[in-house]
């Protein structure tokens, strides 16, 4: 099984890096690779997105939306 932190669903088109890198605060190029999708991350990074996507989308977004899953 891989799993890969993968953001590119919930990514809106008006939504640039550099926002998001700058509401985050986190560095723009860790985040143009997670929006392209990685098997690297740690708990806060997937913490900060879940809420930082939830305030965008007006919802609740669950940290397994955030988790492609790809079985052997």
């Amino acid at each position: 099984m891989r799993v890969f932190l993968d953001v590119s669903k919930l990514w809106d088109e008006e939504l640039t890096v550099t926002k998001a890198a700058e509401d985050l605060k986190m560095n723009s190029r860790t985040l143009t690779t997670i929006k392209k999708g990685t098997e690297r991350g740690n708990w806060e990074t997937l913490v900060k997105l879940a809420r930082y996507f939830s305030d965008r989308h007006g919802r609740k977004i669950a940290l397994e939306e955030l988790l492609r899953i790809e079985e052997d």
